[in-house]
Formats: C-alpha cells, structure tokens, sequence
C-alpha cells in the first residue's frame, strides 16, 4: 500500500546571520515541494516554506562523517520531515569536504559534540523555530564519526587511552582509525581536563541516538558505555570496506549486552549512506559510490523504514531507555 506523507519537506539553509558553521533544517511543513539541490544531486522540497500549523514536533539533530558536509543524508531528513521531524545539520568545522584539517584526530573528537550541542542550543534560542520544537523530544542521528559523536552525547566516555593502545599493536592494519591516533601529551591533556583519559560530553536533552556504521569503538569500554541509558539503534553496512566491524559495530553490540537495537543493511557498504553519486563524483571519488550487490536507492528506502520505525516508537513510548 502506497504511503502518502502528512507534510512536504520544508527546508533552510545557513539558518543563522552569523554562522558559528554552517546549518541546514528541514522540517514538516504544508507549501508545495519545488526542485531543490544539495552537493550537486537533485531532490525537492519547499525552501523557506512555513512551518506546518500543527507543531510542535520532535526534532532530529544530524552530524555527519569525517570530511563529509551537512547534506550527507539529506534524503533522509527530508524522509523525517515528511513524517513531521524537524532536522537539524550543522557542518562539523575543520572535519568537512572543504577543510578537513581535524578530521578523525582527538581535537575533532572532543569539539564534534560540542558543536553539537551549540547547534542545539541555537536553534532553542531562535525566535521562529524554538516554539516549533517539542524538547521532550529531542534525538541525534550520526554517520561514521558522527555515529561516534552521538554516542557521546548519549553519555559514551571515550576512552582515548583505549584507542592509543589499540594503535600501538595494530596501526599498519587500521590506517583510518590510527593515523591520528593520541600520543602521550593527548592522553596528560584529557588527565588535566577530566581527571582520567576520556572525553566525556553527555547532553541530557538527548533523549534517543541512531548511529549507522559508527567508528572509534576501539574506544569503547564497558565502563565508558555503563551510563548511556537511552534508546539506541545501530545501523550496520553489510560490508564496511573502511571500519573493520569487530572492533566497531560488533564491539559496541558486545559491551552494550541487548541494550540496543542493531540491524545489518544487505548489499550496504559504509559509503551507501551517502547521496546517490552524482558523475563527478564518481569519476573523481569513486570510492564514495561503490555499494555491495544493492541499488543505493533500495538501501535508502530500507533505512529510512528501520530509522523512521525506530523514532516513531520511541516518540510513543513503546521504546524506551534503560
């Protein structure tokens, strides 16, 4: 049966007058969708549309993955937001396609959530928007590091000593995870600042997280994942050809002991959950395209079933935390 959406996919871009980085919303509105462009693939919404008259409604905050952008799933925002979520991306500076001068290094690991919660506290700040967010509830949605990024926001502490560890045995093995791995000096750093060897940025507005194919679980500690408490769900590729799975989505289901929700893609590889490729990208980025036996659209639309399930059931209650 044919699913008809009770709204049109509102949306804005750079939503501030002065950027701290840039922003983009999408949300349930009721103006007809108009052809609309992110990173050069082509969609619709309605740009600049009214809110619909019916809000408040649950708002979904978006961090992306390493040297991607804040349009890296805006197929699934503008799923949610026919469905009466509003999104919100911010772009994680110095860890995007334009500069990319932190990404996956400790400094991006700390600032990530921070820029976070900034954005969040923004956009409850602003004029227009803050009367249209229902902030019981509030959830976070991340790729890849911005996987790892929500989990901290969900109260992960992340144990850097654990990644320098795992790095010291298996750095020509896992060149993503440890080419920047924390050296001694980082490590006496986070002992100044939080007393042991964490990063620690839980956000008690959060109040659900979905992480698909989410990276640095070597940082991952039973301890560290002992006070994350809120509905989880996992989104596994079928085949990740970047993050080796037994020490990122299988590690994380291990220590988590049943408190999440964990579902494997078929024919998804890490960059699935990305837009469709546009020519250029795929002739200058190639790797960013490949998908493992599966239509990328067929893989969108499966995701976009288990996130928007999953939201749904934790929005009534059926879901909840620990």
């Amino acid at each position: 049966m044919t699913e008809y959406p009770k709204y049109t996919a509102g949306f804005r871009d750079r939503l501030f007058d002065k950027d701290p980085f840039p922003l983009a919303i999408w949300y349930p509105a009721e103006a007809p969708e108009t052809s609309v462009r992110h990173m050069g693939v082509v969609s619709s919404a309605a740009r600049n549309a009214p809110f619909a008259k019916d809000g408040a409604f649950p708002m979904v905050m978006f961090s992306h993955g390493s040297e991607g952008h804040r349009f890296n799933q805006f197929w699934l925002a503008e799923y949610l937001a026919r469905r009466g979520y509003i999104v919100a991306a911010p772009q994680h500076a110095g860890d995007n396609y334009l500069d990319a001068s932190d990404a996956r290094q400790l400094t991006i690991i700390e600032r990530r959530p921070r820029e976070m919660r900034l954005a969040l506290d923004l956009l409850l700040d602003h004029g227009e928007i803050t009367d249209q967010i229902d902030q019981d509830k509030i959830y976070a949605l991340g790729h890849s590091a911005g996987g790892a990024t929500v989990l901290k926001l969900a109260g992960w502490d992340f144990d850097a000593q654990a990644w320098q560890r795992y790095c010291e045995i298996n750095a020509d093995n896992d060149h993503v995870i440890c080419q920047f791995a924390p050296t001694n000096d980082h490590i006496d750093r986070l002992h100044g600042t939080y007393g042991r060897p964490i990063v620690s940025e839980r956000d008690d507005r959060i109040a659900a997280i979905v992480a698909i194919t989410p990276a640095f679980g070597v940082a991952a500690t039973d301890d560290g994942l002992n006070d994350v408490d809120v509905p989880m769900l996992f989104v596994e590729a079928d085949t990740d050809e970047i993050l080796h799975d037994h020490v990122n989505a299988a590690h994380f289901r291990k220590l988590l002991h049943g408190r999440a929700k964990f579902i494997r893609v078929k024919g998804a590889g890490h960059y699935s959950f990305l837009p469709q490729c546009t020519p250029y990208i795929a002739e200058n980025f190639g790797y960013l395209c490949r998908d493992f036996g599966r239509e990328r659209d067929a893989i969108h639309r499966t995701v976009e079933q288990v996130v928007g399930g999953f939201l749904d059931r934790v929005k009534t209650g059926e879901i909840q935390g620990r």
